[in-house]
Formats: C-alpha cells, structure tokens, sequence
C-alpha cells in the first residue's frame, strides 16, 4: 500500500512539472514548433484615408494573409527564418479569434499600442485541448498607414499551459501593389529580419 501512494505521488510531481516544463531557452532548443498564424483580433489600422473598406480587411484580408503565409511556404519559410527542422500549422484558433473585430471600431487616426500584458491576456484565450509543444504566433497590433509599416507581436508560447515564453513587438516596412500584398510585405521583413539577425540576438539573451 506504502508503495502504491509512493509511486502515485512520483506521478503526481512528475505530471506537476512536465506540464510547465518548457522555458523560453527552449524556444531556440526545440526543433518542431506549431505555427499559430496571425492574430489580428486587437489590431487598429491607422490612417482613415489608407483604409476606405474596413470590412473588406476584416472578413476578406485576415484570412487571406494568413493563407498567403501557408501557400507561399518558399517565402515565408517559418522554419527557415526560426531555424527549426519542421513546423506544424494550425490556424483554426486564428481564424476564429480574427471575427471577433467590429469592422466600424477598426480604422482609426491616432496613435495606438498594447504591452506583453495584453499580448499573456489573447494567448490565455486561446481554446486549445489535448495538444502540446511550443507554438508561435503573431499578435498583431497595428497597420500604421501614415508610417508604412505593420507593428506586431512575435509570441512562442507553451501550448499545453498557454504560458508566454518570449514576446518581443516588431514592425516591418510595407511595400508593394494591393493592399494584400502591400501589407504583408511588413510581416515578410520581420520574418526576414529575424532570419538574418534577431534570432541570433535574441538567443544570445537566454
């Protein structure tokens, strides 16, 4: 009997901790993570003359950025610019929280930002059951038309316990014709400027 409540407790502690066992080392360790997509259900677009359609972004440009990253893998290779051996995608969380935005609250003509608080409050949201390991994905906080450039967050979290890993804002330079691909020029130069220098920094720190 002794036994028995001995290695049920062994169980207990080793659940304990193998459920929050990852730490923001890891996040450059792991060699597989899971591509969340793009969050954009707090984002404002300021610059009421850049934006004339609101809704069209909303219910039109959200998912198709979001393809746009999926269909296109040779260019935005999420693996490559994370140096990871493979990456799983899973937008079916985004797809969901990028309704949640009233078109008419979108555009906006002041400044605007949110700090990693707000960024722990959307991954806590997230609606994930039954899945682990190290997921990413961008919280997407801004397109600043009068700036030219997309203000996001790049987030890796723990996908079993929702707990945020490494958070760090970014914006990128837009560029390009139409609005899809204008703006998705931002996230492409963050995505790049990791590649090339931010990971290697970021790593340094952990």
């Amino acid at each position: 009997m002794k036994k028995l409540i001995l290695i049920a407790g062994i169980f207990l502690v080793f659940s304990f901790f193998s459920k929050g066992q990852y730490t923001t080392a890891d996040v450059f360790k792991v060699d597989n993570i899971t591509w969340y997509g793009l969050d954009f259900s707090n984002i404002k677009l300021i610059g009421s003359a850049g934006f004339t359609d609101p809704y069209a972004i909303k219910n039109k440009f959200f998912n198709s950025w979001n393809n746009l990253i999926i269909t296109e893998t040779e260019k935005y290779n999420i693996a490559g610019f994370f140096h990871k051996s493979s990456v799983a995608n899973d937008l079916s969380i985004v797809k969901e929280r990028n309704k949640l935005p009233d078109p008419d609250e979108l555009v906006i003509n002041t400044d605007y930002s949110f700090g990693e608080d707000e960024v722990k409050k959307i991954i806590s949201e997230y609606d994930i059951t039954g899945k682990e390991g190290i997921g990413l994905v961008f919280i997407m906080e801004s397109f600043n038309k009068t700036e030219e450039r997309g203000y996001m967050w790049i987030t890796f979290f723990n996908i079993e316990t929702k707990e945020v890993l490494l958070s760090k804002k970014m914006n990128g330079k837009a560029g390009g014709f139409g609005i899809r691909n204008y703006w998705a020029k931002s996230f492409y130069n963050v995505m790049k400027s990791i590649g090339k220098k931010e990971w290697k920094a970021w790593k340094a720190q952990y």
